[in-house]
């Protein structure tokens, strides 16, 4: 018999007669004694880890192969996460495991023999999932019926995607609910805390006019644009530092605001090298802040962020460098610099289906207070190095305004994605993490076996995609 790990088998493995698959994981009890009465008091239980015993068989190869085999084995079982574990007998139902201990194979002839063990720190296996797809309704309220098919409680997944301007969402179980946001009460006015002034995807070149000052180096060369935003035709020459760069005024200045670039940057080389960056301009054409992407290393492969408030020589930074274990090596994200009355948030997250890596800090600077103007982007690369995959493929400009009492802020606006995972712990929009946006009594719930009535509010509000897997001992 095969097992499938990962998705994978190997034909030279094959899983012998004895696999240990408990039928439930262990179950510990808390138990008190009380003075004078028999027996005990449970006072708490739960699962424990799930072990799994798999004795294989490695057959097919010569001796020399066969420590080949040990080799491919080990990429193949070793895991940073918790892998689907498939066996044929049992073909609608997975594990999520992982391999532990050793293996120690008997090696006998061109055969090798051993036990595979693996623990499953999620206790449950799974099975079918069920997804519910519902619009948004006319009323206030949507109602939804989740049908969990396991037999055990399972925790759902939801997906929402506003269809208009919001301040809370609820999710309303028969014992539970889960909300974000809070509503409005008639004493109370709806405030967006952030009002887009300018959205540009970058396609075309009409509307930006060159711009002179760059960080440590000198404009040169030209940008082009097409759908999938500015990109370099020509980064010119120069010894430091050099690149094109275009300025855009925006509608109107701004005291307090947003701003945001999303750009790529990958290296196809380790000789490979560049820079993105985007300045904030003030109305007299001075620099008051910058957002940076740049791999400066030959030799290696690592994109750093640089936040900048102010300018180069006398400048703060709010941020530098890059998350642990490379997660940038190949980025495509979204970098954010934000001032309300002289507090200024800077944060930087790579985009993977979510936020990947996020970087982020808070400075106060109430000195650098002169209005943003303009915004100035830049691409370079620096002397004769090879450059870098760059790209700058959206910017967004917003008006922040404060959260004052009385006073309640937009969560999401029309085209906003939310997502709610019961099973993870997540809250996110956009893809980033809003766990701070929960009601303090919302908490993320299970679905018990069977079917679940659940309330959506404000109905009319979003558009439901929903998800549950059957969960089994």
């Amino acid at each position: 018999m095969r097992i499938y790990f990962n998705g994978v088998t190997k034909s030279y493995v094959r899983a012998l007669r004895g696999i240990e698959r408990p039928s439930w994981a262990p179950i510990e009890h808390e138990i008190i004694e009380v003075t004078g009465r028999s027996g005990g008091i449970t006072t708490a239980k739960k699962k424990l880890v799930r072990v799994i015993y798999v004795p294989i068989e490695v057959r097919g190869v010569d001796s020399f192969n066969l420590q080949k085999a040990k080799e491919d084995l080990a990429a193949w079982l070793i895991k940073d996460n918790p892998c689907p574990l498939v066996f044929p007998d049992e073909p609608d139902r997975v594990y999520f495991a992982e391999v532990t201990g050793e293996l120690n194979l008997e090696e006998i002839l061109e055969r090798g023999k051993g036990i595979l063990t693996f623990i499953c720190t999620d206790p449950y296996k799974y099975g079918t999932t069920n997804n519910y797809e519902k619009p948004a309704t006319t009323g206030d309220v949507n109602t939804l019926v989740m049908r969990n098919p396991g037999t055990v409680e399972s925790y759902p997944e939801f997906t929402f995607i506003a269809k208009k301007q919001m301040t809370f969402l609820d999710i309303i179980a028969e014992d539970a609910y889960m909300r974000i946001g809070r509503p409005v009460s008639v004493e109370e006015t709806i405030v967006n805390p952030a009002e887009l002034i300018l959205e540009d995807s970058m396609s075309t070149l009409v509307g930006w006019t060159t711009a002179s000052q760059i960080d440590g180096g000198v404009r040169a060369g030209s940008f082009q644009a097409n759908s999938e935003g500015f990109s370099v035709s020509s980064f010119g020459s120069g010894s430091n530092w050099h690149g094109p760069s275009l300025q855009k005024s925006i509608s109107q200045t701004l005291k307090n605001f947003q701003v945001e670039m999303v750009c790529s940057i990958y290296s196809n080389s380790v000789r490979d090298v560049g820079r993105i960056e985007l300045y904030l301009v003030d109305p007299s054409g001075n620099h008051i802040g910058k957002l940076s992407m740049k791999d400066v290393l030959q030799g290696d492969i690592r994109n750093d962020t640089e936040v900048r408030i102010g300018q180069l020589v006398t400048g703060t930074y709010l941020l530098n460098g890059t998350p642990e274990d490379n997660l940038w090596r190949s980025f495509y994200g979204l970098l954010r610099l934000t001032r309300i009355d002289g507090v200024w948030s800077a944060y930087v997250a790579k985009i993977d289906g979510k936020h990947v890596g996020p970087m982020q800090a808070t400075h106060i600077d109430t000195l650098i207070n002169t209005d943003l103007a303009a915004l100035q982007v830049h691409i370079g690369v620096n002397g004769t190095a090879s450059p870098s995959v760059m790209k700058i493929h959206k910017l967004k400009v917003f008006k922040r305004n404060v959260i004052t009492e009385n006073v309640v802020p937009i969560i999401a606006n029309a085209g906003d994605e939310i997502t709610i995972n019961h099973k993870t712990n997540e809250i996110r929009i956009n893809g980033e993490d809003m766990k701070k946006r929960k009601d303090f009594g919302g908490r993320f719930f299970p679905l018990k076996p069977g079917d679940n009535a659940l309330v959506i509010s404000p109905g009319d509000a979003v558009d439901i995609n929903s998800k549950v897997r059957g969960a089994y001992h």
